[in-house]
Formats: structure tokens, C-alpha cells, sequence
């Protein structure tokens, strides 16, 4: 050693006891400031996550939104916010956020809503740090969905005669039936979105969130059934302060329940023999759907886009309990309301599907938004003509240039290189030049006006076309209706699918796909959309805003149907190719009689249906374009009469007329007339409110309804359509017919 440190010159430092003491105690402090980032991070217990509740009692529709509650415990109170990831129709993955939420310490349910595209898609439930991943049917808590056609009733109360849950395709639609507690039932209006029919019996009371809930679905179409107790006092308590449908104080009597029957369509009587004390219903608008005499005690109003029906007996209760054709009743109580079952096979459905690939009204009007009039598509046959003259080139020609005429056969190294790279550069240029170099939009609005209840829903289809692969962000902006109106809402904005099975369609198995992820925040603006180059996706935003003073309607209708009144609307753009329909009858104010468009309809002018030009027709004859001709009968004097349809054409990428049809599609026979289904879009068919003493007004506006924002930059659509449909409140006539005096005498 001493000769080591001789030959190197090394001399080992001499530190002193306290230096290095103090040495000593500083490592030491830094290591434990080091490790210090470790102990706070491992002293926060993360969430617990339970097991979730996905859907209404585990059911839940592709291609619509779908509820979720999750079991959460922790420690500490902290704020968490919950990300809900599913797969959109292309493959890609959506994360749906929440605002962050307080919770206290202990176990609480966070409650979100998001939409799943496939029907095998895996669906991520994250909660702070913890997620929770799962397939259909591989993990308990997560059921595969239903299909669109599937008819979900949620009922409440345990009332009798829900047993006619089916599978069947034969038979008609099919029919998935979840009970559930009224604590249990969702406080956000878009979780009750895939549902068919709502029923509540007995005493079931909900909670004011709840309650508006429900009030805000059926305005946007939904169907609620209630099932009063035979207390009027409890039955008052039952029925929602907002239903248009009222129960009196003093009880009435009923002896003949021969119409509850009827209604069933069954020859089965109810096993009661006496008289029973039912509540008194008062309505001012509706239908009758079963009365005892002059007593009517299960009736039918509009409410909004939807309806609500009460009944006035109970469900759960003698005698309804024990009748033997309670499961008919009951089936068509809560599934017909004059629209027509969804089929799985409808009556032209396998030609359309053979030749057209559209079997739903929803897959033609993608068809009608991914139609960009500035991008010209080439066909197949002409790229598969563009790939056998490229092989001419490349072979005989080529063959006869090198061997034939220069005679230099070693060229063709040159010359076939050559015509490639030639051949695609004309290719890429012709495929610039048809596909466009600048995003590009197509818009549709559909806006609901409920005139008495002064609410407008809007929806806005919107499919973007991108000419580069890119990712961005998507914002809708409503404009407000009302005059003076200054309120500002922001549309809720996801992707929308078609009900099909083949490329693009949300009934398809999920593949191989790795696509991107984007997020849908909680404010309802999506972010980081992946659009791939030359290629379109379909986006909907949907908004409600109050219309106060938009319209002023003033409609009656006499003893035989004819109306008659005022109206009056304040929008800033004439209503052009309008029309009111009330019951069967079409009204349109014409130049001529013959004339194929109607007058516009212009703003703060009063327009009265008794005018001169106002022409009336039925509604199917002048829809579905019947003509009716009387042909001489060959040797004899009397004729025959002809009836000729005109038939739907899916192919139609005209939008007037597949609004239009939407509209009343089933008035017209539904799937028999277009022989397409109707299952995403069915909410908006106006059909049943004919029925229900409401008029509709159909018209297009010009002005723009919505403004769209790329990467929060305005975007211009190529075309914006905005189609705007009144729901028109009418005052039936207090006429009643007298008895006339005998003129005989007795």
C-alpha cells in the first residue's frame, strides 16, 4: 500500500469525526427527501371500483345512450371524474368524460351515460387511476346489447301481464321486457333513450329528478304507461304534476269493463262482477282508448313528441290481476300506439337489401349526407378500366416497342419502370383532382316545435369529409329560434350509425381494428375525431331551447275533422314546400290547384286556412303519389276503378322527400309502403299525433340553424337543409248534436 501511494502520488483525505458525522446526515436526508415523491403516492388509497351497472337492469340498445352506475368507495373525501370508453361503428375507440364530482368518504354510485357502436365492443369503465375493462357476455356485469328492432320495456311496480317477452323473428319484433324499483330508475333524460315503453303502477312515485327525466324523454318521443292505484288520493300522488292527464278529487263508479276487452282483442272476460271505484280522469286533448258508458278510464294524450297513457285501474291489483287476457292487454297497451311493429322481415326488405344495400330509413339518409356535389367519385369500372390499360401498356405495347421497333429487347428495363411511375402519377393527379383538397360538410336540421309547450328540439346531421388523414375537433353551435332570444346552447355531439350489417354498419362483429381514440368532453364537444383521407364520418348533435313567442296558432276543428284558424310564425326565413296535416287531410296554399309547390309561408304574417287557394287532400293518396282512374268495362256500361302507387325509392337522395316520408312514415303503411325499417330514427315519426288531435306542419327553412367548428374554426357545409316540423295544438268544436224533434207523434 505505502508503495502504491508512493509510485501514484496518492494521499487519502483525512475527514474529521464531525465532518463526518455531518457527511453522513446528509446522504441520509437525501435519500429519504428522494424516496419522499414514493411515500405521498403510496399513502392515497385508490378507489374501489365495484361492479357496474350497465343499461336498465342490464339492457341496453346498440347505437343508443346507454346508462351506467358504478359502485365507487374511498377513503378520504376527494373530486373524481369517471371516462367511459366504448367502440364507435368504424373501430375506433370514444371515451365519453364526466366533470369531476365531490365524493365523501365511503361508498357512493357514479352514474354516466355513453353509446356503443358494435355489438361485441369492449366497453372501459375508469375512475380516477382504477379501470375496469370487459367484453359482452365474458365478464357478468356486461350483457351483450340489443338491436335497434328490439322493443325494451322498462315497467315499474311489478304489475301483471308483462310475460310476453319473445325472440321469435317470425312472429314480429322482438320483445325484451327489464323490471325495475322506482329508486332505480335513471335522473338523466338520454339514458332512457333506447327504451320503447315506460310503465309505472300501483303506487310508484318518483323523485323530482327523476320526474323530469321522464318528462324531458317523452317530449323527445318516449312513451310512458301509468297504471293508477284505485285510491284517487294516492292515484293523484302517482300521476306526474306535468302530465296532461289529470285525476279529480271525487272518485267514479264503474260496472262494464266490456271495452278493456275489446282493446285486448280478446273474447276473455275480466272476472268482476260488481261495481268498482276507479280514480276520474280529465284530459283536454287526446283519445279514448276504453270507456264504461260516458266514463272514460284509460286514455291517451300527446305530450311533446311523445304520448302518455293512463290507465285507471290497477295492474297490480284484482280484478286486472287475474284476468286471463291481461298478457294481450298489456302487450298492446305498451307497443302499439298506431306506429307499426319493426319487423326483422319486412315485406320488400330482402329485394332492397339484394339490390340497393339500404334496409332503414336511418342507412338513407347517411346515403343522402355522404353525397358531396364537388367530389366526384370514380366508378369501379372505371378504375378496374384504368388497371387493364395500364396491363396493355405494360405488355403487348410494350412488347412491340422494345422487340418490334427498336429491336432492343434489354430496354424494357427502362421503358417498364417508366410507364409505372408515369401510369401513377396520373393516377394520384386524377385522385387529387376528384377527391379535393379542402374539408368539406354536409348538414341536415330537423327541428321539433311543440307549440304548447313552447320547446323546440333540434337535431343536426352532420358528415365531414377530410382530404388528408387528420384528427380534429368537432363543435356544433345552435342559433337561437326565438325573436330577441339571446341564450346560447351547445349541442351534444357524437357519432351516429346505421342499423346494417355489412362495412360501416353497427351490427357487424368487431374485427382486428386498432383504430384512434377521441373523447367526447363533458361539455359535449369531440375532440381528436380521426378522419382518414378521402373518407367522411356521420356526426349528430342534438340541443333543446325554449321558443317563447315563435308561434302563434289559433287552429279548430269542426264536428267532421275541417279545420280552421290562424297561424302565425316569427322565424327569419319564409317556410317553403309546407303543409299542415291534420287527422287524413293535407292542407296547402296553392297558386292553382294543379301547381306541384305551394306558396312560401312568409314570417309575422297572419295566414288563415280559410282563404281562397288553400286546396285540401288525403294525406296517403298525395304522399305515396296514388292515382285513382275509372276505366270503361269492356262491353257494358259500368267501369272499373284502378288504383296505381307509385313505388319508394331507397336510391332517392333527395332529402325534402325522405323527411318527408320520416315524417309519416307510419300513416302511410310504414315498412309495407317503403319497405325499409325505421328503427333509429322512429322517434322522429310524427304518425301517432295525427291520432291524437294534434296537426303537424311540415315546411324547409332556409336560414342557418347551426354553425359547425372545426378545431374551433368556423366551417362552412357545402349544404345546410333544415327542415322544421310544428306540433300545432287544435281546439275540437263544442258542437253536439241535438236531438231532432218527431214528427210523428208517438
Amino acid at each position: 500500500m505505502n508503495l502504491f501511494r508512493e509510485s501514484t502520488g496518492f494521499r487519502p483525505i483525512q475527514l474529521r469525526h464531525d465532518v463526518r458525522c455531518g457527511l453522513i446526515a446528509f446522504i441520509v436526508g437525501v435519500a429519504a427527501l428522494g424516496s419522499q415523491p414514493f411515500l405521498f403516492a403510496t399513502d392515497k388509497t385508490p378507489p374501489i371500483l365495484g361492479n357496474p351497472v350497465v343499461g336498465l337492469n342490464g339492457n341496453y340498445v346498440v347505437g343508443r345512450w346507454t346508462p351506467i352506475r358504478v359502485p365507487v368507495t374511498v377513503q378520504d373525501s376527494e373530486s373524481i371524474s369517471m371516462e367511459l370508453t366504448a367502440v364507435d361503428p368504424d373501430g375506433n375507440r370514444v371515451s365519453f368524460l364526466s366533470a369531476p364530482v365531490e365524493l365523501e368518504e365511503g361508498t357512493q354510485l357514479l352514474e354516466g351515460l355513453f353509446k356503443v357502436g358494435r355489438l361485441d365492443g369492449e366497453v372501459v369503465v375508469g375512475v380516477g387511476t382504477e379501470t375496469i375493462r370487459g367484453f359482452p357476455d365474458r365478464v357478468d356485469w356486461l350483457k351483450p346489447p340489443l338491436e335497434p328492432s328490439t322493443r325494451l320495456i322498462v315497467t315499474v311496480g311489478d304489475p301483471g301481464g308483462f310475460d310476453f317477452e319473445s325472440n321469435a323473428i317470425n312472429s314480429g319484433p322482438r320483445i325484451r321486457i327489464a323490471t325495475m324499483k322506482a329508486a332505480e330508475l335513471p335522473t338523466n333524460a338520454l339514458a332512457y333513450d333506447g327504451l320503447t315503453s315506460l310503465v309505472l303502477a300501483g303506487e310508484t312515485e318518483v323523485s323530482e329528478s327523476q320526474s323530469n327525466a321522464i318528462r324531458e324523454w317523452v317530449t323527445s318521443g318516449g312513451r310512458l304507461v301509468i297504471s293508477l292505484p284505485n285510491d284517487s288520493a294516492v292515484a293523484r300522488r302517482s300521476l306526474m304534476q306535468w302530465s296532461p292527464i289529470k285525476v279529480s278529487e271525487k272518485p267514479v263508479t264503474v260496472r262494464e269493463f266490456g271495452s278493456l276487452e275489446a282493446f285486448a282483442g280478446k273474447n276473455i272476460r275480466i272476472p268482476q262482477n260488481s261495481a268498482l271505484s276507479i280514480p276520474s280522469l280529465q284530459f283536454e286533448v287526446g283519445e279514448v282508448l276504453a270507456a264504461s258508458r260516458s266514463v272514460p278510464f284509460m286514455v291517451r294524450a300527446p305530450f311533446g313528441m311523445g304520448s302518455i297513457t293512463v290507465l285507471a285501474l290497477d295492474l297490480t291489483t284484482n280484478p286486472l290481476s287475474e284476468w286471463k287476457g291481461l298478457s294481450t292487454f298489456c302487450s298492446r297497451l305498451s307497443i302499439s300506439d298506431g306506429r307499426p311493429d319493426v319487423s326483422e322481415k319486412g315485406v320488400n326488405k330482402g329485394t332492397q337489401l339484394s339490390s340497393t344495400g339500404i334496409t332503414d330509413l336511418a342507412t338513407q339518409l347517411h346515403a343522402v349526407q355522404e353525397n358531396f356535389e364537388q367530389i366526384h367519385r370514380a366508378s369501379p369500372w372505371f378504375a378496374m378500366g384504368c388497371l387493364l390499360s395500364l396491363l396493355v401498356v405494360i405488355g403487348p405495347i410494350d412488347y412491340l416497342i422494345v422487340h418490334r421497333i427498336l429491336k432492343k429487347p434489354h430496354l424494357t428495363w427502362v421503358t417498364f419502370p417508366l410507364f409505372a411511375a408515369v401510369g401513377t402519377v396520373l393516377a394520384s393527379s386524377f385522385a387529387t383532382a376528384s377527391n379535393q383538397t379542402s374539408y368539406r360538410a354536409n348538414q341536415l336540421n330537423i327541428v321539433n316545435v311543440d307549440v304548447a309547450l313552447a320547446s323546440a328540439r333540434e337535431r343536426h346531421f352532420v358528415n365531414l369529409y377530410s382530404p388528408t388523414t387528420s384528427q380534429s375537433s368537432i363543435n356544433i353551435q345552435p342559433e337561437s329560434l326565438a325573436p330577441g332570444s339571446t341564450t346560447k346552447s351547445k349541442a351534444r355531439v357524437i357519432w351516429q350509425g346505421v342499423p346494417e350489417s355489412t362495412f360501416g354498419g353497427m351490427l357487424r362483429k368487431t374485427g382486428i381494428e386498432n383504430g384512434a381514440h377521441y373523447q367526447q368532453q363533458p361539455d359535449g364537444e369531440l375532440t381528436q375525431i380521426p378522419l382518414l383521407q378521402w373518407s367522411s364520418k356521420e356526426l349528430i348533435g342534438e340541443s333543446v331551447q325554449s321558443v317563447e313567442g315563435l308561434i302563434d296558432c289559433s287552429l279548430k276543428a269542426s264536428a267532421t275533422g275541417s279545420l280552421s284558424g290562424t297561424l302565425l310564425h316569427r322565424f327569419s326565413s319564409p317556410i317553403e314546400d309546407w303543409m299542415i296535416v291534420y287527422q287524413n287531410r293535407v292542407y296547402r296554399h296553392l297558386k292553382t290547384r294543379d301547381d306541384s309547390k305551394p306558396l312560401p309561408l312568409p314570417p309575422k304574417q297572419v295566414w288563415r286556412v280559410e282563404q281562397p287557394g288553400v286546396f285540401q287532400r288525403e294525406l296517403r293518396p298525395f304522399l305515396t303519389g296514388i292515382l285513382t282512374m275509372a276505366t270503361d268495362r269492356f262491353g257494358s256500361r259500368s267501369s272499373d276503378v284502378i288504383r296505381q302507387k307509385s313505388n319508394y325509392d331507397p336510391l332517392s337522395r333527395d332529402p325534402l322527400e325522405l323527411i318527408r316520408i320520416l315524417t309519416f312514415h307510419s300513416e302511410l303503411g310504414g315498412e309495407q309502403y317503403t319497405g325499409l325499417t325505421n328503427q333509429l330514427l322512429n322517434d322522429e315519426d310524427c304518425s301517432h299525433l295525427l291520432k291524437l288531435g294534434r296537426a303537424i306542419l311540415f315546411g324547409r327553412l332556409s336560414q342557418s340553424l347551426a354553425s359547425i367548428e372545426r378545431d374551433h374554426q368556423p366551417l362552412e357545409p357545402d349544404r345546410q337543409t333544415s327542415f322544421v316540423r310544428l306540433i300545432l295544438p287544435v281546439t275540437r268544436s263544442g258542437e253536439v248534436l241535438k236531438e231532432l224533434k218527431r214528427v210523428l207523434p208517438d
